[in-house]
């Protein structure tokens, strides 16, 4: 009981930190900082205004990009460009608003810093592409204008905070004991029983299939799963990040086709819908697998 409490505390007050943090500065830093850079790579004030708004609101940024796809000021390539652009950035944010409060507390910190390490390592690496594809194929800009900045605003932090909580705290109670439920039982044995012959093909154990199903419902499930099995010596660092990065490739078409679909199928055609779909999804399988490599091959 005194763990989970202490790790509600955690990520409570963590999550209220960061997203005070964000409101109060970071995002407007960000912003200026990476002002420049667009402007070197050919990236559009509407496209950039676009890349940063999505940001904070893949819907806001969505429907701006729409917007001036509809007003004839930015084409097709621009728009599959601007949804890569600040992937770098989303995943830099998301150390702040996500990753220490709610990642470290509930996977440890030597395995969290892997798994954040390939998360950023695979947006640096998306961005990095879409910045070169634009400053070597889009035309250059001639006037930059500045990207709108919003003021800082304590309603949105105390919302944006609450919705985090409310879907973050239940998933971890509700699996923390799930698997607590399924040791003391010794139900585990019996799932990687059942699932070592397909986990062999990775490598794994077979309680890894344990997290790759939590983690297919929700992340944070599979966090919850992937660091109890972690302190159970169930699973070492290197075995559990494995788990997780393949646990989210598998996951990313239903979490594209659920959350992504809907959305640009209702602001794009479907030509460009389709695209950014396919197109996002194979791109981040692709970085998240270098960096996975990558990460194992340096720790």
């Amino acid at each position: 009981m005194w763990y989970i409490l202490k790790i509600i505390l955690i990520i409570s007050s963590g999550i209220l930190f960061a997203n005070f943090a964000l409101e109060f500065g970071l995002f407007r830093y960000l912003n200026r900082a990476f002002r420049p850079l667009f402007s070197f790579a050919n990236i559009s004030p509407e496209v950039a205004a676009s890349a940063m708004a999505r940001v904070l609101s893949p819907s806001a940024g969505y429907s701006t990009l729409a917007e001036f796809h509809t007003a004839g000021r930015v084409d097709e390539r621009e728009i599959i460009v601007t949804t890569f652009l600040t992937t770098f950035v989303h995943e830099l944010l998301r150390i702040f608003r996500f990753y220490i409060p709610v990642a470290v507390p509930l996977l440890g910190i030597s395995l969290a810093i892997k798994y954040i390490a390939v998360k950023v390592g695979s947006g640096f690496i998306q961005s990095s592409l879409a910045l070169i594809y634009s400053k070597f194929r889009l035309p250059a800009v001639k006037d930059y204008s500045e990207v709108p900045e919003r003021k800082p605003d304590m309603k949105l932090i105390i919302k944006q905070s609450f919705k985090t909580l409310k879907r973050v705290i239940p998933l971890f109670v509700f699996t923390y004991g799930g698997v607590t439920l399924l040791l003391s039982l010794g139900l585990l044995s019996r799932i990687a029983g059942f699932s070592e012959p397909v986990m062999t093909f990775f490598s794994l154990p077979g309680e890894a299939s344990l997290v790759m199903v939590t983690q297919f419902a929700n992340v944070v499930a599979g966090f919850a799963t992937a660091g109890e099995l972690v302190r159970q010596g169930i699973l070492n660092g290197n075995k559990a990040l494995i788990t997780l990065i393949i646990g989210l490739i598998f996951s990313l078409p239903r979490i594209y086709l659920q959350r992504t679909a809907p959305l640009v199928a209702s602001l794009f055609s479907r030509k460009i819908a389709f695209k950014i779909i396919i197109f996002k999804i194979s791109l981040e399988i692709i970085t998240l697998a270098i960096m996975l490599w990558l990460v194992l091959r340096w720790s």
